[in-house]
């Protein structure tokens, strides 16, 4: 009994809870405005849909009162029209973007109880009570767009809207100048219709700002013309970073604009692979006769047709829930009278609280009726058209997520830099870049280490290139307006795709542009003209010893040379009797007169014997102890002779950078607007900043434009110049003048500079490594470095620092004493015979005749040892050959 009356009761709740039920026919009314066909047609499209193939209505259909289109500027004719559907009996109104006249639509519905489905952005917080505005609210919209750049991490953006009310929905971008990035926002609005006239002005203007970063709040209709516009001026390319607002960005024939490799990032509700979008073309039945809305030669669906679309599925499926608890029937009314549809208020609150599933994600509405609970993907341009790397949650705690994949941005960006036209800056500088004499054409007309490298690059990647001499010929500096010139000017700027020279890779111009990997290493070091090789001088053999010791000699011969004649005089034993064979005698005679001390002394230092022999001990002593002075004097100099004779010393006034600093006889600098300056200027080492101190302030004389005026400086002597180490060897190898001082002061590498977020850095700077690997960028500097070298100077200078035979120059100085010995012996030998002669014979025999006469005597008597005694008085000092033979015969 208890299991029949339980029975009961369910069977007669069942019984209840389906005894609402749905009119046959479901009357909804439509209202576009004019030339919005494509609402129309998703608005039909859905409703054949759900009529033919949904399973939603069980013995309903959808009737479609009437599709009204109206100019969204007749309100009057709009409110006319909606009076004649309500008449008709109408349980929800449609319409799209109906902007004002959806105004007076929204009041009349409101008045009358009938839920109103919008598709269109609208400003209000808190929507009406009737109104269900399947539409993304712009609180969700502008939190996405900002959240997009902000992990972009920009640093300016210009907004550029057709339409300034547009500015309402974007709010969230419009506070990132307070918030905690500091991002620069500037808003300009697009004045008129597309065209040269309207838009160029505008574009032209924000690309002489140097403007990258822009959001463009432009209608899916009108963004072919505004790329197209934008790319007259400059503004598209790979430097240039787009976001659109508009939600249609797979919908757009980006094939025009491809090639230019335009940067395009925007946010979409469905893929074209969406398994929601395959279900909603999918058309698989006999009796469905209505097209797909579509505008025609695009590639998907439009979101306003996608939201048409989904407001017809979510009132269906809402419908269908609601009469399982709720009574429902339609009535007819009309816009006189006040009476009100009475399960207007009941449905259009259950319409609030419902959620479906639809193309453009989950509909929900919040406490205030918006929908604010939306997904976004988000999608780049891509060669194919475009591919998602991310999503974008409202309700999550990390809203946006982005997976991009990098080996596919690599491949893409690989394949986009194929058969594109580089254009690359550069400054002459050997042997970097150089002007080509055997060139032919625009790409051979230069040459050098980076063109080769450049030339390999462009090969291995298919792209080809345009070499332009920066105007400024320098690598760039920063003035104080922040503003650079030269080489980095040019890529800052966008002017140029490539910085192509020896470009050192330094934190300050890392902050400007971006630098592939470093394709060489170096450091700053100190050129300096080689010390030139001293001319053998003519008395060179005195420099073994030097002055000092030459006079403390001198000193001790003289000091010597009277000690041993005082000691000689003094001792008993240095005085014998002159003639031996005699035993009474009354005199003594000591060999060791002053001049013999002189003479015996001197014979020590030559190393030659005299016949003086000291016979006391304290001679011999005094002798012994003389000669081993000589001994260990005259070995010292004949070592050191040998050194001096024949090796060539160069010493250089410094040795390293302290050394040049310490002094202000030889001046130094470096090239304006390069790395090297700047390495001075910031560096905190006491001895830099005590030579930028003192370059700074003597600028004008000590630095110089480029490094060529560097070297000639240096070649012109008494400087040196701070420069690169691989220049510093390039120039040496080159000019055996040239030499390096001290080591390397830093150590940094070369890079080819880009602008930065340039599509070409990876790509060229993973081909570098490649090269390296490859031994391809040694090859080029082993050619440019040492095989187009000159390299006889170190030989050269290994062979002056080795013993090498002696020249004239080296010991020419020893025959000039000997010839002025030889004179000065004649001079001697001349005084002496005239003192001789004048002592004869009262001095009354000519000087003249007599040296005659004994001239003669030496000529043709050769071999005469012997000669007639002189007397003073009556002397014939002379003997012929005959009384020479009588002479001997006597003897």
């Amino acid at each position: 009994m208890i299991k029949l009356s339980i029975f009961i009761i369910i069977f007669f709740d069942f019984c209840l809870i389906n005894s609402f039920e749905l009119p046959p026919d479901i009357r909804i009314g439509a209202i576009f405005g004019k030339g919005d066909t494509l609402s129309r047609q998703a608005f039909e499209y859905a409703v054949a849909k759900i009529n033919t193939q949904s399973q939603i209505f069980q013995r309903s259909r959808i009737v479609v009162a009437n599709i009204d289109m109206v100019d969204p500027h007749d309100s009057f004719s709009a409110y006319k029209m909606v009076c004649s559907q309500l008449q008709k009996g109408i349980a929800a109104l449609f319409t799209g973007r109906l902007n004002p006249a959806i105004e007076f639509i929204s009041s009349l519905t409101r008045q009358l109880h009938i839920p109103l489905f919008l598709s269109s952005p609208d400003p209000q917080t808190k929507v009406e009570y009737y109104t269900i505005n399947v539409y993304p609210h712009y609180t969700a919209t502008s939190q996405a767009f900002s959240d997009l750049i902000k992990f972009q991490e920009w640093e300016e953006i210009a907004i550029i809207t057709e339409h300034a009310e547009n500015l309402l929905y974007l709010q969230d971008l419009l506070k990132l100048t307070s918030d905690s990035t500091q991002m620069k926002v500037t808003v300009r609005q697009l004045r008129g219709r597309p065209g040269v006239n309207t838009w160029t002005p505008l574009l032209k203007q924000l690309q002489e700002a140097g403007v990258s970063k822009f959001l463009v709040d432009v209608s899916t209709d009108n963004l072919d013309d505004f790329f197209k516009y934008a790319k007259v001026v400059g503004l598209v390319g790979p430097y240039y970073d787009f976001v659109l607002t508009s939600l249609d960005i797979s919908v757009v024939k980006w094939s025009k604009i491809l090639y230019t490799l335009v940067n395009i990032t925007g946010l979409q509700f469905f893929g074209r692979d969406d398994p929601a979008v395959d279900e909603f073309f999918d058309t698989n039945t006999n009796n469905f006769d209505i097209n797909a809305p579509l505008v025609p030669n695009e590639r998907s669906l439009r979101a306003s047709a996608a939201l048409i679309y989904d407001s017809v599925y979510f009132f269906a499926r809402a419908l269908s829930k609601f009469v399982e608890q709720h009574p429902f029937n339609i009535t007819s009314l009309t816009c006189d009278a006040q009476k009100t549809w009475k399960h207007g208020s009941a449905f259009s609150l259950f319409l609030k609280k419902f959620e479906a599933n639809g193309i453009t994600r989950k509909i929900k509405f919040d406490e205030n009726g918006l929908r604010t609970d939306v997904s976004f993907e988000v999608v780049d341009l891509a060669a194919n058209g475009v591919f998602k790397n991310g999503n974008w949650s409202a309700n999550v705690p990390d809203r946006l997520e982005i997976q991009r994949n990098f080996t596919k941005d690599y491949e893409t960006r690989k394949q986009e830099i194929q058969n594109q036209t580089i254009k690359v800056t550069t400054v002459l500088e050997p042997p970097y870049v150089m002007l080509n004499p055997n060139g032919t054409n625009s790409t051979q007309k230069f040459a050098g280490f980076c063109i080769d490298i450049l030339i390999d690059l462009s090969e291995r990647l298919n792209f080809s290139y345009q070499i332009e001499v920066v105007k400024d010929a320098t690598f760039g500096k920063k003035n104080e307006q922040g503003e650079w010139n030269g080489i980095i000017g040019e890529l800052v700027n966008r002017r140029a795709d490539l910085g192509l020279a020896g470009l050192t890779i330094t934190f300050q111009r890392e902050q400007a542009i971006d630098f592939t990997k470093p394709f060489l290493t170096l450091g700053i070091n100190i050129l300096f003209k080689k010390a030139q090789r001293v001319k053998p001088k003519l008395f060179g053999f005195f420099q073994p010893l030097s002055i000092d010791v030459w006079l403390y000699m001198i000193a001790a011969y003289f000091a010597v040379s009277f000690a041993l004649y005082l000691v000689a005089r003094l001792s008993p034993y240095e005085w014998r009797n002159p003639h031996p064979c005699k035993r009474s005698h009354d005199e003594l005679e000591n060999q060791f007169t002053f001049f013999n001390s002189l003479w015996f002394l001197i014979g020590n230092i030559m190393q030659q014997g005299t016949d003086l022999n000291p016979t006391a001990i304290s001679t011999r002593m005094l002798s012994c102890l003389w000669a081993f002075f000589t001994l260990i004097l005259v070995s010292s100099y004949t070592a050191n002779l040998a050194a001096f004779l024949t090796v060539q010393r160069m010493q250089t006034p410094i040795e390293n950078a302290e050394d040049l600093a310490g002094q202000t006889k030889i001046a130094y600098g470096v090239q304006r607007g390069g790395s090297t300056e700047n390495f001075f200027r910031e560096s905190k080492i006491p001895t830099h900043e005590r030579m930028w101190n003192y370059m700074s302030i003597n600028q004008a004389t000590v630095c110089t434009n480029s490094s060529t005026q560097g070297i000639n400086k240096v070649l012109e002597g008494n400087y040196a110049f701070l420069m690169e180490s691989t220049t510093s060897e390039y120039n040496i190898m080159r000019n055996c003048d040239l030499t390096s001082i001290g080591g390397l002061l830093d150590s940094k590498g070369y890079g080819f500079g880009v602008p930065q977020n340039s599509p070409y850095r990876d790509i060229l700077s993973d081909t570098i490594l490649k090269l390296q690997d490859e031994g391809v960028i040694q090859k080029y500097y082993n050619k440019w470095w040492k095989e187009a070298a000159n390299l006889k100077c170190d030989q050269e200078d290994k062979r002056k620092d080795i013993a090498a035979e002696l020249g004239f120059a080296n010991i020419g100085g020893i025959f000039v004493m000997l010839a002025v010995g030889l004179v000065l012996s004649m001079v001697v030998a001349a005084i002496e015979f005239s003192i001789k002669i004048r002592n004869r014979k009262g001095g009354q025999i000519s000087i003249r005749e007599e040296m005659r006469r004994y001239f003669r005597f030496a000529i043709f008597n050769v071999s005469a040892s012997k000669r007639r005694a002189s007397v003073f008085i009556n002397d014939d000092p002379l003997l012929d050959s005959h009384d020479h033979d009588n002479e001997q015969i006597r003897h």
